[in-house]
């Protein structure tokens, strides 16, 4: 068995620009290719961006709210604060009148 075997590599015609002859008769016949795992990666790409954005925003929101409590925290405790200081100078003030009082009634 002998194989025929050219010595020669001839370089494929690249000068024609046409699409491949659609004709079933040559028995070529194109068929698209399978781009399903390309598109699902791009949908999958598209819709991990949206969940990152979508978290973005909604850490962004918890943390504007999480500074909104701990002000209203904040301002709460400084009225507590004041209201107990006022508290405490009322207290003051009927303990020096007691005492005020008592003198009187001592003196008699």
């Amino acid at each position: 068995m002998k194989k025929n075997r050219d010595p020669f590599v001839v370089p494929q015609d690249y000068s024609v620009t046409s699409p491949p002859d659609p004709d079933p008769s040559n028995g070529f016949q194109y068929k698209p290719p399978n781009n399903t795992g390309t598109i699902l990666g791009i949908i999958g790409g598209i819709l991990a961006t949206v969940g990152d954005g979508l978290s973005t925003i909604g850490a962004v929101i918890q943390l504007n709210q999480d500074v909104q409590d701990d002000f209203t925290s904040q301002v709460d405790d400084y009225k507590k604060d004041q209201e107990t200081e006022k508290m405490q100078e009322q207290i003051e003030d009927l303990t020096k009148k007691i005492e005020r009082l008592e003198k009187l009634l001592n003196a008699r």
